[in-house]
């Protein structure tokens, strides 16, 4: 598999692969405050004609991706390799009540993208070579 990843000064990044195309632009960040420091930064990713505003927050302590303005978080299945967004609140009797939904038209290696843009800090081009084996 052969992807590329390519920036602009307008920080929009687009991810090429094999006619698929996944834009990524980061709409905005902010820094944390108060016990644990860390950024949030919302990006605008785009798939097959359809865009979802992800929020991905990263601190000290942990990291998330999640859909901006929702509560909990998306994660790729490891059984099906789908992308879902979970959400967990307490329930009755002492337990947890779990939401769990498929995001139809969000691939994992959207989330992927996001995760690279956000690690990459360097403006340019990021050129990216898998081999299959």
């Amino acid at each position: 598999m052969f992807f590329e990843c390519t920036s602009d000064p307008g920080l929009c990044w687009c991810l090429r692969i094999f006619g698929m195309e996944i834009k990524i632009r980061k709409t905005g960040s902010s820094t944390l405050t108060g016990n644990v420091s860390g950024m949030v930064s919302t990006y605008a990713v785009t798939e097959d004609g359809r865009e979802f505003l992800l929020v991905r927050t990263s601190h000290t302590l942990a990291s998330s991706i999640g859909i901006a303005g929702q509560a909990g978080i998306l994660y790729v299945d490891s059984d099906d390799n789908r992308v879902h967004h979970q959400v967990a609140a307490p329930g009755g009797a002492c337990g947890l009540k779990t939401d769990d939904e498929v995001m139809e038209g969000l691939s994992p290696l959207a989330l992927r993208a996001v995760l690279m843009v956000d690690q990459c800090n360097e403006p340019g081009e990021i050129t990216i070579t898998t081999e299959e084996r």
